[in-house]
């Protein structure tokens, strides 16, 4: 059976830290959450913080500077995640990002707040045999919260976007209460799911050729595609998802109107890369011809981007092009938070508590 929602006042009250551009703010909103205070270090990011949240206490620097944080129902975040990305160094414990989850436990000692959503990339949980995850859990359960966590896929509840991100909710423990994540909503129709969402038509309403929105090399003699890019496969089908949105505009995948992209070389048993060449194929028309093509392959732009992390159809990040493309990709999708939240604003997701502790494999 459900439980209720404990809050203080009529409005839920929200404090965000990590904000970023507002991915996972915009969710909370619109799940009936007021961000009542957002901080996050980049500059940009808090331009765009405060265009589109004007009644929001924004705090624009490193979070340990900031001595004291308001009374609220929810404390969220997203604290770095670079140290722990399967597509970074992966070298944790010589990154001091990886203690900032600290000053996201700073936070949920100092505020006390009946709950906490915080979340990181899927290699938290696989890096030396989950043992980072397991520090955080312990910590936020010697904080006195009933904790639970659960890898998601984006695409399993409508972002037309492969995304795998780690999310860590925490009910304190006084509340007698558990978080169970929502069930997925999209997957294999056999199943009585929703098939996923089409990313090709997400964006297919913008313009093919969008000059100056997405990363080119300039005056380059081996084209706009390092031989690094080139390794792997940087084309996700039209009819399904994209593959996930990243940070860094140079490794943005391609549009799906461009050309279906082979395997011509393979040596991954001596450790080689692969190598990709452009086909002369577009597989997304064989269904329906009246899909855009693109003959010269491209990166997907920001705007694209924005839509295939579901922002709105007007957002525009504060900064030039590489940093939209930075905020826009470090964002949780607004869509899978607002999912998330009104899961557990409505009480849906709250349970009678069976256990200290439920860890959700």
């Amino acid at each position: 059976m459900a439980e209720v929602f404990q809050r203080s006042g009529s409005e839920i009250r929200v404090l965000s830290l990590f904000s970023g551009c507002g991915g996972m703010d915009f969710g909370i909103e619109a799940a009936g959450g007021t961000i009542v205070y957002a901080n996050d270090i980049l500059k940009d990011a808090c331009k765009t913080l405060e265009s589109y949240f004007p009644k929001t206490e924004v705090v624009c620097g490193d979070v340990t500077s900031v001595k004291s944080f308001p009374v609220v129902d929810v404390i969220v975040g997203g604290y770095p995640c670079q140290s722990f990305s399967m597509g970074g160094n992966r070298r944790p414990g010589a990154d001091a990002r990886t203690n900032l989850y600290k000053q996201f436990l700073r936070a949920v000692h100092s505020a006390r707040p009946p709950y906490f959503v915080a979340e990181n990339v899927s290699g938290l949980g696989q890096l030396r045999s989950g043992s980072f995850l397991h520090e955080q859990v312990k910590a936020f359960t010697e904080a006195g919260y009933v904790v639970t966590h659960q890898l998601v896929n984006a695409r399993e509840y409508g972002v037309p976007q492969s995304r795998k991100r780690l999310f860590i909710v925490g009910v304190r423990g006084d509340l007698d209460q558990n978080f169970k994540f929502p069930a997925a909503t999209h997957g294999r129709e056999a199943e009585g799911l929703r098939k996923y969402e089409s990313h090709g038509d997400v964006i297919r309403g913008l313009p093919l050729w969008p000059e100056g929105e997405f990363y080119e090399r300039p005056h380059d003699p081996d084209g706009h595609f390092s031989w690094y890019y080139m390794s792997r496969n940087r084309k996700a089908k039209w009819d399904d998802p994209s593959y996930t949105v990243v940070a860094n505009w140079r490794h943005v995948t391609l549009h799906p109107a461009s050309p279906v992209m082979t395997l011509t070389w393979s040596n991954l048993a001596d450790g080689w890369k692969q190598k990709w060449d452009f086909s002369n194929a577009h597989e997304h028309v064989q269904t329906d011809a009246s899909r855009p093509v693109l003959e010269v392959p491209r990166r997907l732009s920001w705007r694209e981007c924005a839509l295939i992390q579901t922002f709105a159809d007007d957002f525009e990040p504060v900064g030039d092009v590489a940093s939209k493309f930075t905020q826009i990709g470090n964002a949780v999708p607004p869509l899978l938070a607002e999912v998330i939240f009104r899961h557990l604003f409505s009480g849906a997701g709250l349970e009678r508590e069976v256990q200290c502790s439920k860890r959700v494999a």
